[in-house]
Order: structure tokens, then C-alpha cells, then sequence
């Protein structure tokens, strides 16, 4: 169905969107003892799926700042490089976007996101990567791709495209939810070996899910919502130590990422049928 409501009204509190942060800071920390709980995901309705996605829009409007966002984005440009300080402020801008665009591939109809979302997503992700591992010339050649596309007029695209999203109905986001599980389903048999850049598309599902999971209960709280996110949390916080050091491989040209295989770690493997079969 098509928006029928305003995403900036009602508004989330304080609280709320403090709460939605820090379960987005929270969501690669990694608890040996997490344990999944039975039948861990919520029956949502298509007035929850739209609770959510307004969170996460008011979520990106309220704590990004675009001006202040470009003027860091030149500052490391210019030293090709980042202090441990704009480090931080970058890496939680970014946070922003990434959550919102897990809340339009969750909640849409198509379970997909505007490309004006997905592009400077994806480009702010490659400078991070850039000035995280010391690459001066890719990063200040990035900053400068950054810059023209946070350019006087990008904020205002971009929430209309946000706006004018087709909310799932609840058969779509069944059907969606069932076709990721059986993604991670395959990809933990034993006898399945990944790419790189399969296993990242196996930790996007775990991010999408657990990025849902922690904006409906800032909505809807509750202690089985808060054990569920720390699962996720623990085998998204596996699966992104792996794939820092796969990242780091590929930039050291010590693997191909796209062709190179490996088994997929039983510590995660056996997490993820975990909650697949719960």
C-alpha cells in the first residue's frame, strides 16, 4: 500500500531516538553467552513496519547534520586521513544511513532502497574503509565523491524518496523473511564454501534483521525483543571481526575477494542455525 502518513509526525521522543542509537552501537557486541530465544521474531503487522520505518527516518533527520557533515568529510579529505575523534563522528552518520536503508529493505513493498540512499550509503562505507586502513590517496579521492554527492539540495531529495515509499503488507514481508532464513540456512551446511562478498551478503541479512529488531523495541519493549537483539548482536559482531580482516586481506592483495572460498567458521555457522530453526 502507499504512504498514507507523515514520517516526521508522531514524533519519537528523546528517549526514543537516544534508546535506537545505542541499540545501532550496540548491535556487533559479542556475548559468548547469548542464547536464542524460542520462536524469537515478532508477527509484525503493517502498522508496526511503518512504526519502524518512521523511527528510522526521524532517526537519520534529527542526527545528521549536512552541513557539519560535509565539513568533515573535507577535513579528511585534506589529511587523506582520519583522527580517532572524526573517526567516531563519521563512523555515527554513517550508522544513520545504514539503519535507514535496513529499514527500507525491511519495510517496503519491495524490500529494496531508493538508489540515492543506497549510493551514498555504499560510498561513505568505501571512504570509511579507505581512511580506516590507511589508503591517503583512495581516501581523499572518495571524500571528494562524498562531497559532490552530500552536496546543497541531496537531504531534500532524498526524504522524498523516502516519503513516497509502498509499505510491505504483511504476505510480502513473510515471503521476504522466509527467503532470507533460507539464505542463512544454506550457507551454514557443511559441505557450502563463500566468497568474501557472499559471506557479506550473508552479514547483511544478519545486520537487516537485527537493525528491525532493535527499532521495534524501542516501539514495543520487551525482555525477549532485548535477548533476541543480543544473539543477533553476538554473531553480527563474529561475522564483522571476519570481515574486517577479509577487507584488510584484499587491500594487502593477499586475497581475492570474489573468487577466493572458505568455510564458513563453525563459532557462526552453528549460532546461525540457532536462530533459523527456532
Amino acid at each position: 500500500m502507499s504512504c498514507s502518513f507523515s514520517i516526521e509526525f508522531p514524533q519519537a521522543t528523546e528517549a526514543q531516538l537516544a534508546a535506537l542509537m545505542q541499540n545501532i552501537l550496540d548491535d556487533d557486541k559479542i556475548n559468548w553467552e547469548a542464547r536464542c530465544p524460542i520462536k524469537p521474531e515478532v508477527d509484525f503487522t503493517t502498522a508496526e513496519l511503518a512504526d519502524c520505518y518512521r523511527l528510522a527516518w526521524q532517526l537519520l533527520a534529527s542526527g545528521v547534520n549536512m552541513g557539519s557533515a560535509r565539513r568533515l568529510v573535507v577535513s579528511i579529505a585534506i589529511r587523506c586521513s582520519a583522527t580517532p575523534e572524526q573517526a567516531v563522528s563519521f563512523k555515527l552518520i554513517r550508522a544513520r544511513f545504514k539503519h535507514m536503508r535496513f529499514a527500507c529493505t525491511n519495510c517496503s513493498e519491495q524490500h529494496t532502497y531508493p538508489e540515492i540512499l543506497h549510493s551514498v550509503t555504499r560510498l561513505m562505507g568505501d571512504f570509511q574503509d579507505a581512511f580506516r586502513n590507511g589508503q591517503r590517496v583512495k581516501t581523499a579521492w572518495l571524500g571528494i565523491k562524498l562531497l559532490f554527492r552530500l552536496r546543497a539540495g541531496f537531504f531534500g531529495f532524498l526524504r522524498k524518496n523516502i516519503a513516497d515509499v509502498h509499505y510491505s503488507s504483511i504476505e510480502s514481508f513473510k515471503r521476504y523473511v522466509v527467503a532470507e532464513n533460507q539464505c542463512l540456512a544454506e550457507a551454514t551446511q557443511g559441505c557450502i564454501s563463500l566468497t568474501g562478498r557472499k559471506f557479506h551478503e550473508l552479514r547483511k541479512i544478519i545486520s537487516r534483521r537485527i537493525a528491525l529488531n532493535d527499532t521495534y523495541r524501542v516501539l514495543y519493549p520487551s525482555p525477549k525483543l532485548d535477548a533476541f537483539s543480543l544473539y543477533l548482536a553476538t554473531i553480527n559482531g563474529l561475522m564483522g571481526e571476519m570481515h574486517d580482516d577479509l577487507v584488510l586481506k584484499r587491500v594487502q592483495g593477499e586475497l581475492d575477494y570474489d573468487s577466493q572460498s572458505f568455510k564458513l567458521p563453525d563459532e557462526i555457522a552453528s549460532r546461525i542455525r540457532a536462530f533459523v530453526s527456532a
